[in-house]
Order: structure tokens, then C-alpha cells, then sequence
């Protein structure tokens, strides 16, 4: 792994997605099938698979098989033409044609830009990114520190490509509204040792119609002003929550379509190894799916 994570499952705060994930014996060695490579493909992204973490790993020297746990992370790199550059030549462009054509046509203009895009794009830097992913074999579920749809569609295509087997989102099968307008009431209890309440209360709430929309309101720790607005009809759609085991407390954010942002993961001790962090936050992802799983059913 290369310095501290800055995002993922190692660092101290992540996002996450769960999937149910079917597999009993998934061969680790078809991840150095798919390892990333330096050649872009027809879209011009570089895409495969790398050790947990490390954008440099291809031997995946850590994290592909611990047990329990198989992790490993997507890198994706990608050229981000910059949008000032592309609108500055696509400028001059045009002013050239004008001044010596007159009149620029609507698709000539389109014909332009696309040109620049693709010139600009090509002269632009591959940036790295990566999207970290445990799959826990005993509880058949798959983990992704990422709610992007984007690289998620990438992501789950290469996850079926190297291992034959498809990632189902799980979902839930309560309303969930109802969940977290219960949960802000009262903490409920999960499998008799583990409270999950509300943390702060800080919520986003929707009317129905705004929900179709896809317009909230978010209200960030006050709990009058979400108490009021559950009783003008507002619904929850996303909940803080604090979920507390003994003395481990993993605060989260939970979306109503059960994804997970701001999840913050336990430290390692001072000294432990990077092995020992990583049982330690993969067993945290694992609780709180459970709990989410749970909650939600």
C-alpha cells in the first residue's frame, strides 16, 4: 500500500454499497486476469484490477485473500480535459471561421467541438482513481466504497467478466421512511447488542411528489425542525445514524435506497500492521451491512 489510504475501506471514513454475491470457492487468480494494464480501451479509460489500496500493486501483494475476506480495488484512469481550455479554443475556432467563412452553421459548430474535445483530451493526463471492494465469502455479500453510478456499472461489468458471477444491489423490504421516522423516536435494537439511533439528527426529508423529483430538504442536527416537518408529511429519505456494540461506536449515513456515506471506520492501534487494520475495518463494513441488512428487512 502506498502512505495512508485517502479514501476506501482503509481510511477512516468511506462510503458503501452492498451486494449480494453468490460464490463458493471464487479462484483469486483470474484478479491477475484482469489486472489493470497501461492501454486504454474503446472508451479511453485504463481499467483492472490492483492490490487493496495501491494503484501500483499488479502482484496484488496484499488483500486478495484473507479468509473471510477477498479485497482488492478497481483503478480507473481516466483524461479530464479541462473545460476552460476546451471553451477557449473552441472560441478561436470559431472566430477564425467567421472571419473568414462569415456565418458558422449549427452543425459546423457541433463538428468543431468535438474535434477539440478529442484533441484536448488527448494531450490531457490520465488521473487514477481507485474503488475499494471486499467480498465477505461467509456472508455471500460484496462490498464497494463507492455510490458513483458510473464506476459502479464499470466495476460490477469487470467484477462478472473475472469471476462469472453477477452483484445484486440489495434493497430494502420496509419502507424505510417509516424505519427512520421510528428511529428518530427511539433507538432500535439489533439482534439484542447493538443500538442503532439517530446521530444528530441530521436527516434529508421529501414529500412524496418531491421524492419523484428528486427534491429534499436537508435539516442538520435540530430536532424540532425534523419533528415538524414529519408532522407537515415530510418522509426521511437519509439518516444519520449511530449504531453502538459494547464500547464500538460506527456512525453512518443511510440512504433510503440502503447506500452508506460518511461510514467511519475504527483506527488501528499504533503499531499494528496494515493486515491487522484492514480485519479490523473489513469486520466493521461487515457489522454495519448487517445491521443495514437487518434494519431494513
Amino acid at each position: 500500500m502506498i502512505g495512508e489510504s485517502m479514501s476506501g475501506f482503509m481510511s477512516s471514513s468511506t462510503a458503501m454499497k452492498i451486494f449480494e454475491a453468490q460464490a463458493k470457492e471464487p479462484d483469486f487468480d483470474k484478479l491477475r486476469k484482469y489486472a489493470f494494464r497501461p492501454a486504454p480501451g474503446p472508451d479511453g479509460k485504463r481499467i483492472g484490477w490492483v492490490g487493496l489500496g495501491d494503484p501500483l500493486d499488479l502482484d496484488f501483494s496484499f488483500g486478495i485473500n484473507f479468509g473471510r475476506f477477498m479485497a482488492f480495488s478497481l483503478r480507473i484512469d481516466e483524461r479530464k480535459p479541462s473545460s476552460a481550455a476546451i471553451k477557449i479554443r473552441l472560441a478561436e475556432a470559431l472566430k477564425e471561421e467567421a472571419d473568414s467563412d462569415g456565418k458558422v452553421s449549427g452543425k459546423r459548430k457541433r463538428e468543431l467541438k468535438e474535434a477539440i474535445i478529442a484533441m484536448v483530451t488527448s494531450k490531457t493526463d490520465f488521473i487514477p482513481s481507485l474503488t475499494d471492494c471486499i467480498w465477505d465469502l461467509d456472508a455471500q455479500r460484496f462490498y464497494v466504497s463507492t455510490a458513483s453510478d458510473g464506476v459502479l456499472t464499470i466495476l460490477l461489468e469487470l467484477f462478472n467478466k473475472t469471476f462469472g458471477v453477477t452483484p445484486f444491489p440489495i434493497s430494502p423490504k420496509t419502507d424505510m421512511a417509516t424505519l427512520f421516522a421510528k428511529v428518530f423516536q427511539k433507538s432500535i435494537s439489533v439482534d439484542g447488542g447493538t443500538e442503532v439511533s439517530a446521530n444528530g439528527y441530521s436527516v434529508t426529508l421529501a414529500t412524496p411528489e418531491q421524492q419523484e423529483n428528486k427534491a429534499h430538504v436537508a435539516v442538520v442536527n435540530n430536532q424540532g425542525a425534523v419533528a415538524t416537518a414529519l408532522e407537515e408529511g415530510l418522509r426521511i429519505t437519509k439518516m444519520a445514524l449511530l449504531a453502538v456494540n459494547g464500547e464500538q461506536e460506527l456512525p453512518f449515513t443511510l440512504a433510503d435506497d440502503l447506500t452508506l456515506s460518511g461510514l467511519k471506520l475504527p483506527k488501528g492501534e499504533k503499531g499494528d500492521d496494515a493486515e491487522v487494520t484492514f480485519f479490523l475495518k473489513a469486520e466493521a463494513c461487515a457489522h454495519v451491512a448487517h445491521i443495514v441488512e437487518t434494519l431494513s428487512k
